[in-house]
C-alpha cells in the first residue's frame, strides 16, 4: 500500500505551460550529426507542459545530417556559413527567423540548445573567417536563439545545458507556471480573474520582489486606469520585471516569517522554538526550505486559513515535479 504524503490531498490546480524548446532535444534526430539530444528535464516536464518545436537549419533545407556551420563577422555583420562548403545561409536564417518568430503562438518559456549557431542562447563563438585557424572575435547567442531573446526580453530562456543546475531548474519551472497561469487569466479576459490570481500569488511575488508587489498590487486595485488589454499587458510587464532575478533565500525567510506571523499566537512554544530553529539552520546551510515551507503550510491546512492555503508559494509547480528540483545529476548526452 502506498503511503500517503501529509500534503498529497492538498495538491493545487496548475495550468499547462507552453513552451518553446530546440527540436533536437529528445523531439526529432536533427543535431548536426544525426541524432537526437537527450535532456532529462525535458523528459521529465513532457506529460505537464505543452511543446512547440522548431529546427531553423534544418526548416531552411539543411539535411541531418549536415556539416557543421559557424557565425563569421564580415564587415560588422553576422554570416551564417558552412565552412567546408563555402556556403553562406544568412539570407535564409534571416527569411526563416523574420517569418517564424512572429508566428509563433503565446508561450510561457524557451528551452534552447546549447552551442547551436541557430538556436543557443549564448556562448557561441564569432569567427573572422571561415578557415579552421580564423581568429574568434567574439561570443553570443546563436541567430535564432538572439532574435528569440529580444522579442522576449524577460521571459524565462533556458539551454538544456544550463537546466542541469538544481537551482535554475526549480526558478524555470516557477517562472512558467506562473506565466502559464497569467496567460489563462488574459484569455478568460475579466478583471475578477487578475484580481485572484494576484491574491492567491501574493506571497510568490513578494518573495521574489517586495518593490515589484506593491506596484501590481496598485495596477489591480486601480482598475479605473484604463482598458482591461492596457491594465492586462501593463501587469505582464511588470510581472517579468519582478521575476527576473531568481529567487533570494532570504526573500523567501521573509516571507516564511510574514506567515508564521498570522499563527504566532496558536502555536506552542516547542512549535515556535522548533520554527526558529529550522530557520536558523536553513540560513547556515543545513536544511531543506522545502521542509520549512511544509511545515508553515500544515499550519494553515490546521487552521483552516484558506487565504494562505491558497497560496501558490507553496505550491508554485505540480508536486510530481519536486523531483527534478532534489535532483543533483543529470544524465549527460
Amino acid at each position: 500500500m502506498t503511503k500517503v504524503k501529509p500534503l498529497d490531498r492538498y495538491q493545487m490546480p496548475h495550468p499547462r505551460p507552453k513552451l518553446y524548446a530546440s527540436k533536437c532535444l529528445g523531439f526529432c534526430n536533427c543535431w548536426w550529426n544525426g541524432q537526437k539530444i537527450f535532456s532529462d528535464f525535458v523528459e521529465k516536464v513532457k506529460p505537464f507542459v505543452d511543446f512547440v518545436t522548431h529546427c531553423p537549419e534544418v526548416e531552411i533545407g539543411l539535411g541531418s545530417p549536415r556539416k557543421w556551420l559557424r557565425i563569421v563577422v564580415v564587415d560588422g555583420e553576422k554570416r551564417f556559413v558552412q565552412p567546408s562548403t563555402g556556403s553562406d545561409y544568412t539570407d535564409e536564417m534571416t527569411d526563416y527567423i523574420g517569418l517564424t518568430v512572429p508566428a509563433l503562438p503565446p508561450l510561457d518559456g524557451f528551452i534552447l540548445r546549447m552551442g547551436s549557431p541557430s538556436c543557443s542562447m549564448k556562448g557561441i563563438k564569432y569567427y573572422q573567417g571561415v578557415d579552421p585557424k580564423a581568429r574568434v572575435v567574439g561570443e553570443g547567442p546563436g541567430l535564432f536563439g538572439d532574435r528569440i531573446l529580444h522579442k522576449y526580453g524577460g521571459y524565462p530562456v533556458e539551454s538544456d545545458g544550463r537546466l542541469r543546475n538544481q537551482q535554475i531548474r526549480e526558478d524555470f519551472l516557477i517562472r512558467v507556471f506562473l506565466l502559464a497561469s497569467l496567460r489563462e487569466v488574459e484569455e478568460k479576459r475579466e478583471m475578477r480573474y487578475l484580481a485572484d490570481f494576484h491574491s492567491t500569488n501574493k506571497y510568490l511575488l513578494k518573495a521574489f520582489s517586495q518593490k515589484h508587489l506593491n506596484i501590481l498590487g496598485n495596477i489591480v486595485a486601480n482598475r479605473g486606469n484604463g482598458d482591461l488589454a492596457t491594465i492586462l499587458n501593463k501587469y505582464r510587464k511588470n510581472l517579468l520585471e519582478a521575476t527576473s532575478k531568481s529567487l533570494e533565500s532570504s526573500s523567501v525567510v521573509n516571507v516564511l516569517y510574514t506567515i508564521y506571523g498570522y499563527f504566532k499566537e496558536a502555536l506552542s512554544d516547542d512549535e515556535k522554538s522548533h520554527f526558529h530553529e529550522r530557520i536558523e539552520s536553513y540560513r547556515n546551510g543545513v536544511g531543506s526550505i522545502v521542509s520549512l515551507t511544509e511545515m508553515v503550510r500544515l499550519w494553515a491546512i490546521r487552521f483552516g486559513d484558506e487565504y494562505i492555503k491558497k497560496q501558490t508559494f507553496f505550491e508554485p509547480f505540480p508536486q510530481a515535479l519536486n523531483e527534478i528540483c532534489k535532483m543533483d545529476r543529470y544524465q549527460t548526452e
